[in-house]
């Protein structure tokens, strides 16, 4: 039988966490859930008992608290095979410039983007011991200009300052840590799970074609 990989996904409000552990428990990973709040809470009694899913409560704008995930990861597996940074947090929807809290911008950059710079940072020794390491980081349309400029783009009016920016740092530190791995085995992706065929101005639907490609990055 071949042996499972491990998978460390993290989880603090966008409620993917639970669509994402769902596919890779199916495609032969054992699955770290490190979540965050509410999504702790509730992930804990969904996965409540599982062989191949084990739920961590974590704090993201913490050293210490990702110190102690890196050592539970180092201590039960002693490898990673994927990373998916998927935490994030919204806040600040609609604000004008004089509305913007900054101490509310800060934290929502420390849980979406230095959050993901920490981790990699703290699991790339894992990753190297994998066969074929892999890196995802879940992003947003919100942070592609481009898109945000197309006016037939449903969010393209949004404003959600702190969030975007951070969307769009994330883009830009993927597509250089990409440029730093290529010598190496270490894969890292973006990935945006809004298609804009199936977003509206209050819902989105995870497509099955959205489900595919994921599949196939983890693969």
């Amino acid at each position: 039988m071949e042996e499972k990989r491990i998978a460390l996904v993290t989880e603090a409000g966008n409620g993917l966490g639970k669509m994402i552990a769902d596919i890779l428990l199916n495609h032969n990973y054992k699955v770290i859930l490190a979540a965050a709040g509410k999504s702790y809470e509730l992930l804990t009694e969904l996965y409540m008992g599982g062989e191949d899913c084990k739920v961590v409560e974590v704090d993201f704008t913490s050293d210490k608290s990702l110190c102690q995930l890196k050592h539970l990861l180092y201590s039960y597996y002693g490898k990673l095979d994927l990373l998916i940074n998927n935490a994030e947090v919204v806040n600040g929807f609609g604000q004008k410039i004089n509305q913007i809290e900054l101490e509310d911008v800060k934290y929502l950059y420390e849980v979406n983007f230095f959050a993901v710079l920490r981790l990699i940072q703290l699991t790339k020794p894992l990753l190297e011991k994998s066969e074929n390491p892999k890196i995802i980081n879940v992003t947003s349309a919100l942070g592609d200009v481009n898109k945000m400029k197309d006016k037939s783009f449903c969010y393209s009016d949004y404003s959600l300052t702190a969030y975007a920016t951070s969307k769009a740092a994330l883009n830009m530190y993927t597509l250089l840590q990409a440029k730093e791995f290529k010598p190496s085995k270490i894969a890292i992706h973006a990935f945006d799970p809004v298609v804009r065929k199936y977003c509206t101005y209050n819902s989105v639907v995870i497509g099955e074609d959205v489900r595919n490609e994921f599949i196939d990055l983890i693969s």
